[in-house]
């Protein structure tokens, strides 16, 4: 599923730096586009948006003491799966025909311009495409300022409306939690900063996923143990991660995180079974981490441990 991104633009540094960044004269920008506008470059475009608040007074708040929200920016981060870069079907043409329709079906009152940019995930080296809208405030057509609702009820707006586009695209709608089969098992940017100082550590992920894999093997081989999961948990226990289930139902695992601690933002580390994927436990078996994954592997491991056993039987009463 293509992921969409929101972060409002709330000051006029904020709105400098995403000029630059969308300014399509730079080597970044495959394409462009726009709707509403006559400007033809980025920062006759910026000033267009800047007179139409201007003359419509959203230059300034609309409540006194809230901040004052200029534009929206919004990211259509396509799947680095479906796009051509990785053998799919996105085109940079057909990215920016999908963000013309988008732009068409949920802003066609507003002044909006849209860039695309191939971008580079620093963790696995692969590439994708994402367009970077900026959608002015002020609706044309009504003279107010931009207003979808709650914060929640918006974005399940947006991501209703993507998910149509996904379906008339023919790109594959991913499960809940999970992310692209290349970008499944990427370091995140605080375990990142943690290798560049230190190269000698694989990543905390691939840590916990090879104990998680080692420990569900070792446990479903037990022949005797009434309760799996608890036995799978305790382990994991011991090797300092806690296991238990998310919100959404799926496992989820949690441990002291150096990466974490070094960049300042806590100490405990909380990451889905999905989002950790598969690993290979030492006998060279693949486990997933996810519930399904281990509740697989907990009665599969041993299931095949007591065929084994009953041929060695037969083979010794065939003798």
């Amino acid at each position: 599923m293509t992921v969409v991104k929101q972060t409002s633009v709330k000051s006029p540094r904020h709105l400098k730096r995403l000029e630059s960044y969308l300014d399509w004269e730079m080597d970044k920008a495959l394409d462009h586009d726009s709707r509403n506008m006559t400007a033809t470059d980025c920062k006759g475009m910026f000033r267009e948006m800047d007179a139409t608040r201007e003359a419509y007074g959203h230059n300034r708040p609309g409540k006194a003491g809230a901040k004052c929200t200029y534009m929206q920016h919004q990211v259509l981060a396509f799947n680095p799966d479906e796009c051509d870069l990785n053998g799919g079907k996105m085109t940079p043409e057909r990215c920016m025909r999908y963000a013309r329709e988008y732009v068409a079906t949920r802003y066609p009152e507003q002044e909006t311009l849209w860039v695309l940019h191939r971008e580079s995930c620093k963790g696995d080296g692969r590439d994708r495409y994402a367009v970077h809208v900026a959608i002015n405030r002020t609706n044309l057509e009504t003279g107010r300022r931009l207003d979808e609702g709650p914060a929640r009820k918006a974005s399940a707006a947006r991501v209703k409306t993507v998910r149509e586009l996904d379906e008339r695209y023919g790109l594959r709608q991913l499960e809940r939690g999970k992310n692209s089969r290349t970008h499944a098992r990427q370091p995140s940017k605080a375990e990142r900063e943690w290798q560049r100082r230190d190269k000698t550590h694989r990543s905390e992920n691939d840590r916990v996923r090879e104990l998680v894999a080692m420990r569900a093997c070792e446990t479903a081989a037990l022949p005797e143990c009434p309760n799996r999961p608890r036995e799978l948990a305790r382990r994991l226990r011991e090797d300092g991660i806690t296991m238990t289930r998310s919100k959404a139902g799926d496992l989820q695992y949690r441990f002291e995180s150096e990466s974490l601690r070094h960049s300042g933002g806590g100490d405990v580390r909380r990451v889905n079974g999905a989002t950790l994927g598969r690993a290979v436990s030492r006998a060279g078996r693949v486990v997933g981490l996810d519930l399904s994954g281990i509740s697989l592997a907990l009665t599969l491991t041993r299931q095949l441990a007591r065929i084994a056993e009953r041929a060695v039987d037969d083979d010794g009463r065939g003798r």
